[in-house]
């Protein structure tokens, strides 16, 4: 019964509050005004994130059937420690790594449904280079040094972060290419180049050749 007479006490003081709202605002004068505020803030923050998408989606490239994505040079500048050298599509980029090892991953934007059928071609856009230490105990106490972003988008605002999040549920997927474990040697020289299916280090001097070697 408690509860049975505190749902009544509070149906009452609920049909109380609705009575003097209505009497209070009945002629809804004001709802229109509320209505129409609301929904220019709502147009307004829909502007800035299709503004957002657009400035970061044009940062992307169309994935042909074979095409150089930019080429990558190592220096070293003291042991297990290099300087690489990204040339894009967007001009030059110079990063500190560390490590016995390189990565890199490149975020790929691929089209689906109606999209797809107008024509959008997929894009790509080069991601993060990483340094890897061969020896565990390093690898594990490495604080900084084996990561370099190539892509200054902070995720929250990252179009393929979204899309991945929304992965099966829009109109674009996100999808990523990556190249693992080539051996870091002084003066090495790389053209990357990506396909439809995949990103490949081709060796462009003898120092690459002889890194791709160990790889393979």
């Amino acid at each position: 019964m408690q509860f049975l007479g505190l749902a009544l006490i509070a149906a009452v003081v609920a049909a109380l509050l609705v009575l003097l709202a209505l009497r209070q605002g009945w002629r809804m004068n004001w709802l229109g005004g509320w209505l129409r505020g609301n929904l220019l803030l709502a147009l307004l923050a829909l502007a800035a994130v299709v503004g957002l998408a657009a400035w970061d989606v044009q940062h992307f490239r169309v994935i042909e059937s074979k095409v150089t994505a930019g080429t990558l040079t190592f220096t070293q500048v003291a042991p297990q420690h290099y300087e690489a050298v990204i040339s894009g599509p967007e001009g030059e980029q110079k990063v500190s790594l560390a490590g016995d090892l390189w990565e890199i991953e490149v975020q790929v934007l691929r089209w689906q449904g109606l999209a797809s059928v107008i024509g959008l071609e997929d894009g790509y856009r080069l991601h993060r280079l990483l340094g890897r230490y061969l020896a565990l105990e390093q690898q594990r106490d490495a604080s900084s040094g084996l990561s370099a972003n190539l892509n200054p988008t902070p995720a929250w605002r990252d179009v393929w972060v979204w899309a991945d999040r929304l992965s099966g549920r829009s109109l674009v997927q996100a999808d990523a290419f990556e190249v693992r474990f080539v051996p870091l040697v002084d003066g090495a020289r790389f053209s990357l180049d990506i396909g439809p299916t995949g990103l490949t280090p081709e060796p462009l001097n003898a120092q690459a050749k002889a890194a791709m070697k160990r790889f393979q």
